[in-house]
Formats: C-alpha cells, structure tokens, sequence
C-alpha cells in the first residue's frame, strides 16, 4: 500500500455495509460468496465499498430501508452511484473494482439458488453494465474467500486468497 495509507483512517465492512468518503482511507473486508464493489473517482478524491450479501432485493431502492437495501448487490449499486454523484463524479470517471463471489457449487444440475457467490457477480456485472460502468479490475468466483484491502487515495487493492476451510477436494489449506 501506499506511505498515504499509513496516514488514513482505517475500516472494516461487515456484510451489509457501505463505505463513502473523500479522505483517504484503508478498507478492509473479508469475503466468501459475497461480494465487494469499489467505486473511486480521483480528480474528486472520493471513493466507496460495499459489502453486499445477496444478488436482488428485487424492488425499487426508495421502497425499503437503507439497511435492508445494502444486502443486495442491486440496490447497492444504485446508492452507490448516488454517493458518487454527491461527491461530483461523472459516470466517464469512474473507476469500478469487483471482488469475491466465491462458492463450491457450481456444477451443473445445481439448483440457481444455492450459487449466491455466481449470482452475485452476475448481478453486479449487469447493474453496472446497465448504467454504462465498466469493470478496471476483478477477482471473483473460485472456491476460496478473499480478503480486500482498497487504499482510497491511490485506487490500489490487495486481494490475499484465503485458505479453503475444511480441506477441499486437492488443496491443502
């Protein structure tokens, strides 16, 4: 990370929780089948990270709480965008980051809902699509979780691959 990391205030996301700032900041979330967006646009200094649980709230974001809405992948994206354009971002500059969306269940003839991890990129790929954002960089899926550390002043994200709890199938933890 960057020497203006070591003067940044430092967070951590729980699911469900949306980070929005313009100072400098270090974030850090821990990720399975959820997953992580991060929006930054620099002319601004502003940034933000969502810890989102779920692919669709499947209603409109005004129609239920704010708490509820930031479990969804759907509604997320949608606050997201509102908070950048409070902090004077134009959709051309905006710098958009996913990560995690991990699961074991993949294989074919498993049931829809029981790949969170898959939906919620799916989701999330297709919410920013939609509003013309396109992906800078992404590490999702796999079967292992990931843990996030974003450096809002540079952009810059590690992602350290978590062991697989419980020993896989030919991995060693």
């Amino acid at each position: 990370m960057s020497d203006a990391a070591a003067g940044a205030i430092s967070v951590f996301l729980q699911p469900g929780e949306l980070f929005t700032g313009d100072s400098p900041a270090l974030v850090k979330t821990v990720l399975g089948s959820c997953v992580a967006i991060l929006m930054r646009v620099p002319r601004a200094g502003s940034a933000a990270m969502a810890h989102c649980l779920l692919p669709e709230a499947g209603v409109p974001v005004d129609t239920i709480p704010r708490r509820l809405a930031l479990r969804f992948v759907d509604t997320t994206v949608e606050l997201m965008i509102r908070a950048m354009v409070v902090h004077g971002a134009r959709f051309d500059e905006v710098e958009v980051k996913l990560f995690g969306g991990a699961g074991r269940i993949y294989a074919p003839g498993v049931p829809a809902a029981m790949r969170v991890g898959q939906r919620n990129v799916e989701t999330a790929l297709a919410e920013l699509s939609a509003r013309g954002l396109r992906i800078a960089a992404r590490s999702v899926g796999g079967e292992r979780g990931r843990l996030i550390e974003f450096d809002t002043s540079t952009g810059e994200v590690r992602v350290k691959i978590l062991p697989v709890l419980g020993g896989g199938i030919g991995e060693s933890a």
